[in-house]
Order: structure tokens, then sequence, then C-alpha cells
């Protein structure tokens, strides 16, 4: 980590137990997919490692997918991913912050790429979320707020 980075990350112990459980209960509806069903089993039996495994890929794809971890420096801002290419943007192409009521309740980041508006999701798991709000506040210049996170975000001016 240089040392002008400040991180800010989903705990890697909780993200590595939720990665671990999944990939068990995926192992355990395939076997179980194979080798335990019969043609005799009630619609139940048969059913439930289907769904098993409908929720399985749904809790991969959210910690394989999802921001894992925020680097602010100086010059940037990165979002690091687990499984995607990180994505970094520049401080003058920071539009808005908000707080997305229908988007499960997640802060929502707006920035300009090649001309397109781009939205990303921060996820409330991070470590000390308020702080890197704060410090990404502090550092976009022309930083739109919403109603919930002007209360949110400390002004020191």
């Amino acid at each position: 980590m240089k040392k002008d980075e400040k991180v800010f990350r989903v705990p890697p112990f909780i993200r590595t137990i939720t990665i671990i459980f999944a990939l068990l209960a995926l192992v355990w509806a395939i076997y179980y997919i194979t080798n335990g069903i019969s043609q005799t089993d009630k619609w139940f039996k048969k059913l439930s490692p289907f769904i098993v495994l409908f929720l399985v890929v749904s809790v991969l794809h959210k910690n394989l997918f999802t921001v894992n971890s925020i680097h602010i420096e100086d010059n940037f801002l990165q979002f690091r991913f687990i499984l995607k290419r990180a994505i970094r943007i520049d401080w003058t192409a920071i539009k808005k912050l908000e707080f997305g009521v229908k988007r499960r309740n997640a802060i929502c980041l707006t920035y300009e790429e090649n001309g397109v508006d781009k939205q990303i999701i921060i996820p409330r798991g991070i470590q000390e979320i308020i702080s890197a709000l704060n410090l990404i506040a502090k550092r976009a210049q022309n930083l739109e707020l919403d109603d919930f996170m002007k209360t949110v975000i400390k002004n020191e001016t």
C-alpha cells in the first residue's frame, strides 16, 4: 500500500466464510441432483436442491462480482472486485453520491466515463464506510449529494 493511499474493504473473514459455505452448498446440491433424487421422491425433495443451487449462485455472484475494496489515492478513486477488473475513476469524473432506496438501500456513486454516466454500488458492508464516504466527498470537487447523504457527510469547510 502506498503512503498516500487509504483502503476500505469488506471484512475478508466474512467474505471468505460466505464463499466457502456457498461452495459447499453448491457441491451438495450438484451431488444430490446427480445421486440423491429418484422417481419415487416427493416433488419438494426433487425441487429443494434446485432452490439451493439458485441461492448459491446468487450468493457467489454477490460476493465475487461486487465491490470488495475501495482505494482512495490522491489522483483517483479505485474500486476493486474479486473476479472483475478494477474500476479507476478520476476525482473530476465523480458527479453524484446518493442513497438509493430503490436499489436495496444501497449507496450509489455516479461518475462519467467517455461522456456516459455510469453508476457503481458501494456495499454497506465496507469497514469504516462513513470515513470512506467523507474522504470521497472531500476529494471530489463537484460532488452532488442527495438529502440523506448530506446528513451523513461531514462538511469541513
